[in-house]
């Protein structure tokens, strides 16, 4: 009978080892993603905190950088890839257990027990096993501190353990173990983004000169850190530049991957500086981090340029005549590029001016004509940049981006309080015809409509730009705001 009731005991034993093994695996959720949703869900809170009086808008704003700031980083954590086994090494592995355990289990009895005695009791004292605490996490970074600096050269560890300190919000020691991976990896954009982060949570949210010149650095070793603009973006903010701030952050969006884990954030920040200042976000152009601050190479340390950049600066060319596409202004360059890449610019655009304008009507010149205005865009060269978008849209009357583009520079012109440009809304009913369900034409459309009194109109194409606009986008809350105003 003990045997049936073993072998009984045995059969329900390999059954539980089998199950998971037999049935199909189960996908397991990235923990960067759970994250980022919860982080989400806080920004929504927090306006509803708002709105019920539990908490003040300045409180509200506050939170709300740290919650990004979590958001962002976030973003960056890689995915953990998850191991799978082949449908052989599964099937295999699955016999093997049915076959050794219970042999393996009766060799064990036959070898130590003892079949002849009819019981036999064991009293074993197991401790329990605490959860972690905060005093167990605070006493494992410090011993992952003390073996960084015993071998102080490897940039891994004191990667690890800045990573450590800022997730612990110990933001200061996170500086610190930043300013040593800077000087191990100097070519490395991560760490002076992860530094001037730090730095920025050490100062309570406010952006440092110390910061801005990590978030600086980062960007000239790669334009697209997220972390650095985003900061830098904020910094503008905090200065009072909410025009700055926004232009920053419609580049960073604009230039996401539609995926990208912080875009919402950095959206719902902008609505929200947008909102603050009266500005509406789409009549800002987008312009990269860089371009806006208009710094010089900055180095650690510093809040400036170096006297020899600034001696560079000085013999910068001066502006040229106005009229020679031969020799455009960089002026709007002075102080982001020294005077021999302004001249190697000057030298690039000009020849390509040069060149357009003794052939302006070949329809191989389109290309041309396309990135003579993105040239003139940058160098703050609006009529050039107009003109060369003309020439485009005069070359191929049935493509979108050139009419896009001018209709943007138009954009940033207009007060869209006043009366609109007969030009814009001309470029705008022209993209309307090429694709129905642009949002930004639409939108425009019907704030015409809206100023001379048609409000059915005007509703139709707002809510068709609606339906066309990407949700919790500054775009898509003006709409939204316009609608509810019309009578």
């Amino acid at each position: 009978m003990i045997w049936l009731l073993c072998g009984g005991v045995t059969l329900i034993v390999v059954a539980g080892l089998l199950w998971p093994l037999l049935r199909s695996p189960v996908p397991v959720a990235d923990r960067s993603a759970y994250d980022m949703a919860v982080f989400r869900d806080q920004l929504l809170e927090l306006d509803r905190d708002v709105e019920r009086g539990v908490i003040t808008a300045a409180e509200a704003e506050a939170a709300r950088l740290e919650i990004q700031r979590r958001l962002l980083t976030a973003g960056k954590a890689q995915p953990v890839p998850v191991r799978t086994e082949a449908p052989g090494q599964r099937a295999a592995l699955t016999a093997a257990i049915a076959v050794l355990v219970p042999f393996a289990a009766l060799g064990v009895y036959l070898t130590v027990g003892a079949p002849q005695l009819t019981g036999k009791t064991t009293h074993t004292t197991q401790e329990p096993v605490a959860g972690h605490t905060d005093a167990d996490m605070a006493a494992l970074v410090d011993k992952l501190a003390a073996r960084v600096r015993e071998t102080p050269d490897n940039p891994q560890g004191w990667s690890l353990l800045a990573r450590s300190y800022r997730q612990m919000e110990r933001f200061a020691d996170a500086a610190d173990a930043y300013r040593h991976l800077m000087a191990l990896q100097p070519d490395l954009a991560d760490g002076y983004a992860g530094f001037g982060e730090a730095a920025t949570g050490a100062a309570d949210g406010t952006v440092t000169p110390e910061a801005h010149a990590a978030f600086v650095h980062a960007l000239q070793i790669d334009r697209g850190e997220p972390r650095a603009r985003f900061y830098l973006g904020m910094e503008q903010a905090q200065a009072g530049n909410a025009k700055g701030a926004i232009a920053i952050w419609r580049e960073m969006t604009a230039s996401a991957p539609t995926d990208a884990p912080w875009i919402n954030a950095v959206r719902e920040q902008m609505a929200a500086v947008a909102q603050d200042a009266g500005i509406m976000p789409m009549s800002v152009t987008p312009r990269h981090a860089l371009d806006v601050i208009g710094d010089a190479p900055v180095t650690m340390g510093g809040n400036g340029p170096s006297p020899a950049q600034d001696k560079q600066i000085a013999a910068a060319p001066p502006s040229n005549p106005p009229g020679d596409p031969a020799t455009p202004d960089t002026s709007a360059l002075k102080g982001r590029f020294t005077p021999e890449q302004q001249e190697m610019i000057k030298g690039m655009v000009g020849g390509l001016a040069t060149r357009l304008a003794a052939d302006p009507d070949n329809p191989a010149n389109y290309d041309g004509w396309m990135r003579l205005g993105r040239a003139y865009t940058v160098l703050e060269n609006t009529a050039g940049a107009k003109d060369a978008y003309g020439h485009a849209i005069k070359l191929k009357p049935q493509e979108l981006a050139p009419k896009l583009q001018l209709a943007d520079l138009l954009v940033h012109e207009t007060d869209f309080d006043a009366k609109l440009p007969a030009a814009l809304v001309r470029i705008a009913t022209d993209i309307h015809a090429l694709n129905a369900a642009q949002p930004d034409a639409l939108f425009i459309l019907g704030l015409d409509k809206a100023r001379s009194g048609d409000t059915k109109s005007a509703r139709n194409l707002w809510q068709s730009a609606l339906a066309a606009a990407p949700p919790n986008t500054p775009l898509h809350d003006e709409i939204t705001r316009r609608l509810v105003a019309l009578p």
